[in-house]
Formats: structure tokens, C-alpha cells, sequence
């Protein structure tokens, strides 16, 4: 009898034990049935951000509804995919906001919200929703400022305005 192929061997009853069509059949499915059962048994990892295979990071972007940009590294993805559940509980609040800047950027932002633009349903008249974000040195402002303003954009509520400001060094 050949040798059993890489894979998990299929138990069979006691009868077809000197069958070597049954064995040979047996250890032929066992084989091809192992790359399935390996996935499963290590599903968990599949769904955990940092664990999963790259290949499956997409996958995982789109069925948790994770914001990411174009020429994010894997470890920013990986990071988005993690906080989109905590996010989405909070989303459309300055907690979110605050959250992914930290979280995904290192930012600490800035957030005057005069009159509870931001918390309340209709902005008062004249009021607006100001977020700022300190630069650090050679950082470029205007790339910030466009990453900025995706970010409040993702987050504020469509009827309130806002606007962003980076300070700092050029």
C-alpha cells in the first residue's frame, strides 16, 4: 500500500481496513478536505485584523465598513479595520472624530463646537464647526489639511458645517 498523502487521514470502520481501494479513497479525500478544514479551524484568525492574512484585509475593509485612503500601509488598514466597529457605535459624534484622528493618525485635534454645532440637530445661524490640527515640523500643511478635512468630512454630519485649520510649522 502507498503511503497516506499529506492531509488528514479519514477514520474508516474496522471492515475496510484490508481494503486498499476504500484506504486509498479515504486517504485521497482526507487530503483534499485538509486545506478547508485547516481555514476553519483557524477562522477566528481570518477575522481578527491583525492576524489575517494580507489577502484577506480587503475583504475585511469592505464587511466592516472601515474608512481607509488609497496608499495606506497594511498596518494603517489593519488599524482601521480594528476601530470600525467602536466608530460606528459613535458615528457622527466628536468622540469618533477624536478617535480615528488619534487612533489612525497620532493626531490630537482641536474641536470648538460654539453652541453645540456639531451635538445638536440645526446649527445656530452664523455658528460653525472649527476643527484644528497642530503641524509638527516639516510637515507638509496643505497635504494635512486635505487629510483633515476628509477626515471631519467622514465624520460630521452632513448639515454642519465646518471648517479645518493646521497650525503650526511649514
Amino acid at each position: 500500500m502507498e503511503p497516506t498523502p499529506p492531509g488528514r487521514p479519514l477514520a474508516l470502520p474496522a471492515v475496510y481496513r484490508d481494503d486498499v481501494v476504500a484506504q486509498a479513497f479515504a486517504d485521497a479525500l482526507g487530503a483534499a478536505l485538509t486545506p478547508a478544514q485547516d481555514l476553519l479551524d483557524d477562522l477566528d484568525a481570518v477575522f481578527d485584523p491583525w492576524r489575517a492574512p494580507a489577502d484577506f484585509l480587503d475583504w475585511l475593509v469592505r464587511i466592516t465598513g472601515a474608512r481607509v485612503e488609497p496608499g495606506w500601509s497594511e498596518a494603517r488598514r489593519r488599524a482601521a479595520v480594528d476601530l470600525a466597529a467602536r466608530l460606528a457605535a459613535h458615528r457622527g459624534t466628536p468622540y469618533a472624530l477624536r478617535l480615528e484622528a488619534k487612533e489612525i493618525h497620532g493626531w490630537d485635534l482641536v474641536i470648538d463646537d460654539p453652541g453645540g454645532v456639531f451635538t445638536r440637530g440645526d446649527p445656530p445661524a452664523g455658528r460653525m464647526l472649527t476643527v484644528t490640527l497642530a503641524a509638527g515640523a516639516g510637515d507638509d500643511r496643505q497635504a494635512l489639511e486635505r487629510q483633515l478635512t476628509r477626515l471631519v468630512r467622514a465624520h460630521c454630519p452632513a448639515h454642519v458645517p465646518f471648517k479645518v485649520t493646521v497650525t503650526g510649522a511649514s
